[in-house]
C-alpha cells in the first residue's frame, strides 16, 4: 500500500515537472517568435510643411540680398545712342542720335552724353552702330569755320604709314619735288583730322595698295596747297595722333624747285612734273 503512493507521488512529480519544461520552452519560443515580428518604422523623408518653411528661409535670404546690393534696381540715367548706323566721319545731325535709358557703370559715365546739343555737329570718328553708346573717344567736333573745307588726295599705302590710318588720327602731310636738283619735300598740311579712309588696289601680284585719304582743311589756301601737292608731288603722310600740335606748321613750306621766290606750292613756280600721288 506505501509503495503505492510513493509510486503515484513520484508519477505526478514528473508530470509536473515536465508540464513546467513545457511551459518555460513554449514562453522562451514565444518571446524569441514576438521579437523578429517587431516593425520598426522607416525613416522617412521631411514632410510637406518642412519643404515649404526651407523654400520660404531661402527666398528671404535671397530678397534680402537683392534689396542690399541694389540689384532689384532697374536703370537709372538716360544717355544717347546712335539711332542707326553713322560712319567714320560722317556729321552727327539730331535725328542720328536718340535718349535711351541705361545702367552704365561708373567708369563709362564720365564719357558719356545726355544732351543732344553737345554732339549734334561733331563728326564720329569710326562707326557708330545703331544703340551704340555715344562717347567721348567715339566722336571728334567738328570745325567751326565757314571756310572749313573736306578733300581728298591719294597716296601710296606704304607711304601712308603703311595703310594704318583710320577715321580720327590726325596726320601730317608732306609733299617731295623732284626737279632738276635734288629733290625736295615741304610740308602742306599739319595736324589734319582724317575723316575717311578708302583703299583700293592690291589685288594683283606686285600691284601696289593706294590709299583715298578725307580730310578738313581751314580755308581755301590750306586746300590749294593740299591739291597742287597731291598733283605735281609724291606724298607722305606722316601719323601725329596723340603729339601736341606744331605751330612751326603754320611758316610757309619750303622752297620747291621751279622758280626763285615761290613760297607755297600753289604760286605758278610751283613744278608740274615729278612722282603723282
Amino acid at each position: 500500500m506505501g509503495r503505492s503512493i510513493t509510486r503515484e507521488r513520484e508519477a505526478l512529480s514528473t508530470t509536473s515537472t515536465l508540464t513546467h519544461g513545457a511551459t518555460r520552452s513554449a514562453d522562451r519560443s514565444g518571446t524569441a517568435s514576438g521579437a523578429t515580428r517587431i516593425i520598426r518604422p522607416r525613416t522617412g523623408l521631411p514632410g510637406s510643411r518642412a519643404v515649404v518653411g526651407g523654400l520660404l528661409v531661402a527666398l528671404a535670404a535671397v530678397t534680402t540680398w537683392w534689396a542690399a546690393s541694389g540689384a532689384g534696381r532697374g536703370p537709372d540715367g538716360r544717355y544717347l545712342v546712335a539711332t542707326h548706323l553713322v560712319g567714320p566721319g560722317e556729321r552727327i545731325e539730331g535725328d542720328d542720335v536718340r535718349m535711351a535709358t541705361l545702367d552704365l557703370p561708373e567708369s563709362l559715365r564720365p564719357g558719356a552724353f545726355s544732351d543732344p546739343r553737345a554732339v549734334v555737329g561733331s563728326v564720329a570718328l569710326g562707326p557708330l552702330e545703331a544703340g551704340e553708346l555715344l562717347q567721348a573717344g567715339s566722336i571728334a567736333p567738328a570745325a567751326g569755320s565757314t571756310t572749313t573745307r573736306e578733300v581728298s588726295f591719294a597716296v601710296e599705302a606704304d607711304w601712308a604709314v603703311a595703310g594704318s590710318l583710320r577715321a580720327g588720327d590726325r596726320i601730317d602731310v608732306f609733299a617731295t619735288y623732284e626737279g632738276t636738283g635734288a629733290p625736295t619735300s615741304a610740308r602742306v598740311l599739319a595736324d589734319a583730322t582724317v575723316r575717311r579712309v578708302a583703299t583700293t588696289g592690291g589685288d594683283g601680284l606686285g600691284e601696289s595698295r593706294n590709299q583715298t585719304i578725307t580730310v578738313t582743311v581751314d580755308g581755301t589756301d590750306a586746300a590749294g596747297d593740299l591739291v597742287t601737292a597731291a598733283r605735281a608731288a609724291t606724298i607722305t603722310v606722316l601719323r601725329v595722333t596723340g603729339t601736341e600740335p606744331d605751330r612751326a606748321a603754320e611758316a610757309p613750306p619750303v622752297e620747291p624747285p621751279g622758280g626763285p621766290n615761290t613760297t607755297s606750292t600753289t604760286s605758278a613756280g610751283a613744278p608740274s612734273a615729278g612722282g603723282g600721288g
